[in-house]
């Protein structure tokens, strides 16, 4: 069904038929099918709960059986993926619950609605066509007192509610610490003392980041000493009046921290092992999650945060330089198996008894411990398996990229490559009537630079060995159904949807213009030879002519 629905859409976008669109893609040249090699075409037959009860169930999908779930951040990367995981692949679990924010107009039924309209649920909606009804919304608000949340709400969590995913948070760099506190810190203790209310909770899972104690350069599975007292940063920041106030003293204030996302996670951290005590709690840390890996379809992501978004910015010829050390390793995570070791980590800490001498176990999921990758190698296997085989139409420039890790060398690169360049293309679309773009397009690049440039330009060492252990211990059923052993994960198969992934699920460039981008893709790259032949052209008179001065 999924899949015959996506065929009307391409047919609705192109006068072709979805075969005559194949048959102009899939050439001697070109012999994979963009749908068959990121999974669209490979989704299982349907079945009902009848048909499922039938087959042998594992030890973490009885945890999932009969079992109501909690999460926030829902509409967001990780939890969308959380929410077709679990429904897909525990179809005996009994409701899922979402908090969900009325947000520009639309309540919180319209915003689950869109939610599911993502091409990333084709495949639950394909093999598990019922699963609707067990999700709902409860409109509330992560930064709010009591989350927002209506009485009878609370009630119906707190009385229903076993397993709880806080995945809800601002992941803005330079987002004003107010908001941070008040979503990353204040959030956290609200889910905390909701939890404390509900009667029969198995397990409450926070999901923080791997860079919450970014200043050290060994992160150990433990909680590290934060920067203040979160008390006393909460009182700070909620009794000053004047935003641009705390603005100024934001720089003072996370100081050894780079951003107000990692100083607020790592008060948050510290607010859990304080307030959690004899909650069944766990803290769970991903580093730099990216598109998916396997499944429920290959190479799906919806944001452009971190190397996703210089690899968008690269394909597209928008992006020529960057401030970056390629030879650092870069610890990445598929999300697919992020989700798949949240999900399991959650079974984990169920099993394990709270007290108040003890802390909450935490589970570091990175990449780099037990299968590193350098940027540089990265970018070169996406570069390999995406272009010239999947180029977007909206393409600007032929693929040129020259990072760099000296910040005066990237300031020159910056200005010839991206300044020069946008304000002379800006100034032609103003007199030819179009709109101008590149300009503003550039600022915005320069100042994620900045934000990025502390994780691009430095390492860490991790240790994961309670997510290794965590692996060891899952029965064989279980890790087909849930994998997430990172060590056993192959860049190279990664590689080869992430590039048709992007261009399918996040430029939503679908494959009705696959055969006009690569002869676009054609046209940039011959315009870009010339280019450079004529700027050696002219670089070689000049040095000739000085030449000839200084002899002369």
């Amino acid at each position: 069904m999924a899949l015959d629905l996506h065929r009307k859409n391409e047919f609705k976008k192109s006068k072709k038929s979805y075969e005559e669109i194949i048959k102009d893609i899939v050439t001697d040249d070109f012999p994979l099918n963009p749908l068959q090699l990121v999974g669209e075409l490979s989704f299982d037959d349907p079945m009902t709960l009848e048909e499922i009860d039938k087959m042998p169930r594992s030890d973490v999908q009885e945890f999932y059986k009969d079992a109501s779930i909690f999460i926030t951040g829902g509409t967001g990367f990780m939890g969308k993926m959380l929410i077709e995981k679990l429904s897909r692949s525990c179809p005996h679990l009994k409701h899922i619950y979402l908090l969900i924010r009325n947000k520009k107009g639309k309540d919180v039924n319209e915003r689950i609605d869109a939610i599911f309209d993502d091409r990333l649920f084709m495949r639950l909606k394909h093999e598990r066509p019922k699963f609707y009804h067990k999700i709902s919304a409860i409109a509330g608000d992560a930064s709010l007192p009591g989350l927002g949340i209506s009485h009878r709400d609370r009630q119906t969590l707190a009385e229903n509610v076993n397993i709880v995913f806080h995945a809800a948070a601002t992941i803005r760099f330079d987002e004003h610490i107010r908001t941070a506190i008040n979503i990353n810190v204040l959030g956290t203790r609200e889910i905390i003392n909701l939890a404390k209310e509900m009667t029969n909770l198995k397990a409450c899972m926070y999901v923080s980041t791997a860079y919450a104690n970014c200043v050290h350069s060994e992160i150990d599975e433990k909680f590290y000493e934060a920067p203040y007292n979160y008390n006393g940063v909460i009182s700070l920041v909620t009794s000053a009046n004047n935003d641009k106030k705390l603005e100024n003293i934001t720089p003072s204030l996370t100081a050894g921290w780079p951003n107000t996302y990692t100083f607020t996670k790592a008060l948050a951290e510290d607010l859990a092992k304080h307030e959690a005590v004899g909650l069944p709690l766990g803290i769970f840390r991903p580093s730099v999650v990216i598109s998916t890996y396997n499944e429920p379809v290959r190479g799906w992501i919806d944001n452009v945060y971190g190397p996703i978004g210089m690899i968008v910015g690269v394909g597209a010829g928008v992006l020529h330089t960057h401030h970056c050390d390629v030879t650092k390793v870069v610890d990445l995570v598929p999300v697919d198996l992020v989700v798949n070791a949240l999900i399991c980590s959650a079974y984990k800490v169920s099993k394990t008894i709270p007290t108040i001498e003890s802390n909450p176990p935490i589970f570091n999921y990175v990449s780099s411990k037990q299968n590193p990758i350098s940027l540089e190698n990265f970018f070169d296997i996406i570069k390999k398996y995406g272009l010239p085989n999947w180029p977007t139409i909206n393409a600007v420039w032929y693929y040129s990229f020259l990072p760099t890790n000296n910040p005066y060398l990237y300031s020159l690169l910056f200005l010839l490559f991206h300044t020069i360049p946008g304000y002379f293309l800006d100034f032609l679309c103003q007199i030819t009537g179009r709109k101008p773009m590149l300009t503003n397009i550039y600022k915005k690049m320069k100042k994620a630079n900045a934000a990025l440039s502390f994780f691009a330009n430095n390492q860490w060492e991790f240790n994961d060995n309670n997510t290794s252990t965590l692996w060891k211990d899952m029965s064989e059923l279980d890790k087909k159904i849930f994998f997430f052993d990172i060590k056993e994960m192959s860049w190279d198969y990664y590689a080869r949807a992430c590039a048709i992934g992007l261009r399918l699920y996040l430029v939503k460039d679908d494959i009705h213009t696959i055969k006009n981008a690569r002869i676009k893709w054609e046209k940039l790259r011959k315009a870009h030879l010339l280019l450079k032949t004529i700027v050696a052209i002219i670089f070689i008179r000049i040095c000739w002519f000085i030449v000839s001065i200084c002899f002369n």
